[in-house]
């Protein structure tokens, strides 16, 4: 009896930390859907009861955030530069993310492939230098690779976002992590059967690398896709990702707080598309090694 009831207390309190844990979760999300539909002056009111449904001025905010905005900045006053208002914000940043994380899960499962199933000269110094580089910050290397670009003539173009970090050292390590599980027997075989070294990775271990590269992709889809500094830097108006269009939404004397928050509902949606898609590959992954036999 004791037993039984110790047993349904933990499942009590597990169910409760779950509950928990998914309210602050999913609050936030529901507000920002909220907050979307409500006017300017709702932020500014100094009500203390939150609203808690939605209002009807989606249109209105959305329509203001992607029209053209002045903003003071530093106390001069200049417009919002996009062509294609927000919209163009987010095909930048869907395109620049779609293409680094393709090239990036290309160049990382290769180099995986290599560390994990080769032997070469210097192979464990160059891989842990590679791992060393995930200590630099983002900060430290901004101005080099700005005139790295700049002499390059890379300056204002997508693959000035896209080239720095293409050959990811945490996808690298991650690859080489997984590619280590593929039995040796397995790809000599392959070898045996006349397969070339590139037939090799790309009908061998690739195919039983789906789940990592499913869990890799939304790894450096998301890291691309929230990067902010660089982009600051080195674009111009015209080619502003989401991260640098938003915040042009915060002035030195005003917030559009409105505009912040249909903005921030927008930028989550790609992201949410992007997970259920890969959804299946993160569960047949878990279900696949969760089973020894």
């Amino acid at each position: 009896m004791r037993e039984a009831q110790r047993e349904f207390a933990w499942k009590v309190l597990t169910y409760a930390v779950l509950l928990v844990a998914t309210l602050v979760t999913i609050v936030p999300l529901y507000w920002i859907l909220v907050a979307m539909t409500l006017p300017e002056s709702a932020f500014l009111s100094t009500a203390t009861e939150p609203r808690l449904l939605p209002g009807g001025h989606f249109a209105e905010n959305f329509a203001a955030l992607q029209g053209r905005v002045d903003v003071a900045i530093l106390g001069v006053e200049r417009v919002l530069g996009f062509e294609l208002g927000f919209l163009g914000a987010i095909g930048n940043s869907i395109l620049i993310a779609t293409v680094y994380t393709s090239l990036s899960i290309l160049l990382c499962s290769m180099a995986g492939f290599a560390f994990a199933k080769y032997e070469f000269e210097f192979k464990e110094p160059i891989f842990y230098s590679i791992l060393a580089t995930l200590v630099l910050p983002i900060q430290l290397l901004v101005i080099p690779l700005f005139l790295l670009m700049s002499r390059l003539g890379m300056t204002n173009t997508y693959w000035a976002i896209i080239l720095p970090w293409a050959a990811n050292p945490l996808g690298i390590f991650l690859m080489r992590q997984n590619m280590k599980s593929i039995p040796d027997a397995l790809l000599e075989s392959a070898r045996m059967d006349g397969a070339t070294e590139f037939q090799v990775f790309y009908r061998v271990a690739l195919p039983t690398m789906k789940s990592s590269l499913a869990a890799l992709s939304i790894i450096l889809f998301l890291f691309q896709w929230n990067l902010f500094l660089f982009p600051l830097v080195i674009l111009g108006q015209d080619k502003y990702t989401i991260p640098v269009a938003i915040s042009d939404l915060i002035g030195a004397q005003r917030v559009y707080y409105d505009q912040i928050m249909v903005a921030a509902g927008l930028s989550i949606v790609p992201i949410f598309l992007l997970f259920l898609f890969l959804q299946k590959y993160f569960v047949s992954g878990i279900l696949a090694g969760s089973v020894k036999e």
